[in-house]
């Protein structure tokens, strides 16, 4: 689905992106630097739930259940 949108843009900061992503047109700067902060965020939060899912495979080591389960655990 394509959306037409008017916003106003810093021109310097338009010229910038294009040298760094190597783009020719304002679009496909604009539709590049969207697709790779996408990628960085959604890989970023891939990178966060692999690391909790490790500390919860972890965490049996550094816990008494016999503790959790008795009325000390909630004095």
């Amino acid at each position: 689905m394509v959306k037409r949108t008017t916003i106003e843009l810093d021109e310097h900061l338009l010229a910038r992106a294009k040298r760094a992503l190597g783009k020719p047109t304002t679009r496909a700067t604009i539709e590049e630097a969207l697709r790779q902060a996408a990628d960085s965020a959604e890989r970023a939060r891939g990178e966060r739930a692999e690391q909790q899912l490790h500390y919860l495979h972890r965490l049996h080591r550094h816990t008494d259940r016999e503790v959790l389960r008795s009325e000390d655990m909630w004095r």
